[in-house]
Formats: C-alpha cells, structure tokens, sequence
C-alpha cells in the first residue's frame, strides 16, 4: 500500500500531482504548464461528452488550483 492517492484520471492527474509537489521555484511554473496543457488536450477530447462530467468537474477544480500554484510562482520569483 502507497501513500499516494490513486490516480484515477491518468491522462492529466501525473502532471497535476507533479506540479502540486514541485518545490522548486524555478520549476513550478513549467509544471504548472505542463499540468495545462494535458488538462487542456483532455477536456479538448471529453468536453462533448455527458458521461464525462465527473473529469470535467475535477478538470476545472484542478485548474483553480493551478491559477493559485501560478500567483504563488510568480509571488517567489519576483522576490
């Protein structure tokens, strides 16, 4: 048994939890895209679908989060 949770949405949750736990300044903002840009390509192939709509709810949850690792990156840089 891991510590991890489980990955249930394995197109986008990896590059999420990377950019969650990334604790290099430098770095995060790089995850952050990273994380975007599966999201994005993601939604792009689900957004159509109604048996989807649990992802998408977690989708655009996980993006709120990323606006915040975003301010919070762009906070450490510009000190």
């Amino acid at each position: 048994m891991t510590d991890d949770p489980e990955i249930i949405y394995p197109k986008w949750q990896p590059q999420m939890r990377s950019a969650l736990v990334e604790t290099n300044s430098d770095k995060l903002l790089e995850r952050v895209k990273e994380a975007e840009r599966a999201m994005s390509k993601r939604l792009d192939k689900i957004s159509r679908s109604t048996s989807h709509a649990a992802e998408i709810k977690a989708i655009e949850d996980a993006m709120d989060t990323l606006d915040v690792l975003r301010i919070k990156a762009s906070q450490q840089k510009a000190s």
